[in-house]
């Protein structure tokens, strides 16, 4: 294990966080006065100067980042990276306690959007563009993490980009990789100014155009605004809001190929198109349970159904609740493990969403479909395929490994949440949507009331134990899982 490199990619992180940590500042400047400005420049000195101090401590190294090197980085980026993200929350007091303000900022860079911060209005503007950001970063940071190791996840598929990257195991990436990234975060901020520019044209507020742009197209959901506001429930900006869930939620090498001038990209590959048909059943599902249920008019059920069934499959988080004639928040029955379920699933490998991704879940009906036909041909040579490409037994060995880890891990995390009183509905719930970094789903109207144990009120009054375990719940399942686990394995630190 060569750790100079590591230390090399950690030193840079923490600088470009604290050059990020200068755009609220200059905004609290402007608006405030130097208040809250100070806790942002504060914290861009503390930070600039530790990650300068660790690229100087390794500058005359010249060591290969191999998968090792890359394994540890990023465990140690997104671990790490998040406590300096979380000192302009302390340090301007609007999450003075540390437990809070590192949940706070580790959800935003694991595009989770699990939040302890109340009264959103009343939160200074720079501090709430400080999650927004977080965010934005931490959905392009993990594009690069999944494609940079999409072979050693054993996922089926190859493009340039998935090429140019694996391709470079030097310190300082080549040319090749250099551009290829250059060129994904231009789409990224592509993406992201034009879902900005519709949620503005839609009649949203400049800055909470900026700040749900940010959150959209990286499939986080922090919100800036109570879900009951009323830009909020504007028809233009939910479907704006419902495309770009979409996009945040496709495989990027596929948008990157499309602006490389591969125009059937999307078409070809097979994990848009499940995509697309999940989308549909899911939202039939939703439609089904909100007309039987509800008294709501069939046109709003279709839109609060496919919304809904948009932000849970997606990862991102929002929720559009169902209103009753009366005005009030109504969840039908059956809802919140229809979301549950949709959450796990996902969205896309090499995307901003969670979950255990639709590509992982191919691959396991395709080999539950071959085994069922081999009770019938048991002599017989069944190939599996995806796309054009044939699979391997170690594509679905890697599913079924990731699968089995992702089911014990949520029974791992919900037993450890009931251990904190909650009832087993809210145990169960904050695990599934935290491994799937989709915590902000959850929400007191949606898990309900339980006769057992303590009711889920906000992510702000669970002990400071629970906020852990939820953090760990997050970071497993941003990163992967193997890439957490590897670190446990005695062979991985020899050289």
């Amino acid at each position: 294990m060569l750790f100079s490199p590591v230390m090399t990619i950690l030193g840079w992180c923490l600088s470009m966080l604290a050059a990020l940590m200068v755009v609220p500042g200059l905004l609290s400047l402007a608006e405030q006065g130097v208040g809250t400005a100070s806790a942002f420049f504060g914290a861009a000195i503390i930070t600039m100067f530790l990650g300068i101090g660790l690229i100087f401590a390794t500058r005359m190294e010249t060591t290969s980042l191999g998968r090792r090197e890359t394994f540890l980085a990023a465990i140690l980026v997104w671990t790490i990276v998040p406590g300096f993200a979380a000192l302009p929350f302390i340090l301007s007091g609007a999450l003075p306690d540390f437990i809070n303000a590192y949940f706070e900022a580790l959800s935003g860079f694991t595009t989770n959007g699990a939040s302890v911060m109340g009264n959103l209005p009343d939160q200074p503007k720079s501090i709430l563009l400080w999650r927004s950001l977080t965010q934005w970063v931490g959905g392009f940071a993990i594009i690069i993490f999944v494609s940079s190791l999409a072979s050693t996840f054993n996922m089926p598929g190859n493009n340039p980009l998935n090429r140019a990257i694996a391709k470079s195991s030097r310190r300082r990436l080549s040319r090749r990789v250099r551009d290829a990234v250059l060129s994904l975060l231009r789409i990224y901020a592509l993406l992201t100014a034009i879902c900005f520019a519709l949620l503005w044209l839609s009649g949203m507020p400049f800055f909470h155009a900026l700040c749900y742009a940010f959150s959209t197209i990286s499939t986080g959901g922090f919100m800036v605004t109570p879900v009951e506001a009323a830009e909020f429930g504007n028809r233009f900006t939910e479907t704006v809001l419902i495309i770009f869930m979409v996009i945040g939620a496709i495989n990027f090498t596929l948008h990157w190929s499309y602006f490389n001038g591969n125009r059937r990209s999307y078409f070809t590959n097979p994990e848009y198109r499940y995509l697309m048909l999940v989308v549909v059943f899911g939202s039939l599902g939703l439609f089904m349970l909100l007309s039987v249920e509800t008294d709501m008019s069939a046109l709003d059920s279709i839109r609060i159904a496919i919304f809904n069934t948009v932000s849970a499959l997606t990862t991102t988080g929002y929720t559009l609740p169902p209103l009753s004639e009366s005005g009030e928040i109504y969840w039908p029955v059956g809802i919140l493990f229809a979301l549950l379920f949709l959450m796990t699933i996902g969205g896309s490998s090499c995307s901003t969403a969670g979950g255990v991704k639709l590509m992982r879940v191919l691959l396991l009906f395709k080999q539950s479909g071959a085994e069922i036909k081999r009770l019938s041909f048991p002599n017989g040579v069944i190939v599996l395929k995806y796309g054009d490409i044939s699979l391997t037994r170690e594509h679905i060995l890697s599913a079924w490994g990731f699968f089995t880890v992702y089911c014990f891990t949520i029974v791992i995390v919900a037993s450890g949440l009931a251990l904190y009183d909650l009832n087993f509905q809210a145990a169960l719930s904050l695990a599934v949507s935290n491994i799937a970094n989709a915590g902000a789903v959850i929400d007191p109207t949606l898990t309900g009331l339980n006769s057992s144990g303590m009711d889920f009120t906000s992510y702000g009054s669970l002990p400071d134990g629970a906020k852990l375990l939820l953090c760990i719940a997050m970071l497993v399942g941003r990163l992967e899982f193997f890439a957490i686990l590897s670190l446990f394995n005695p062979a991985l630190w020899r050289r």
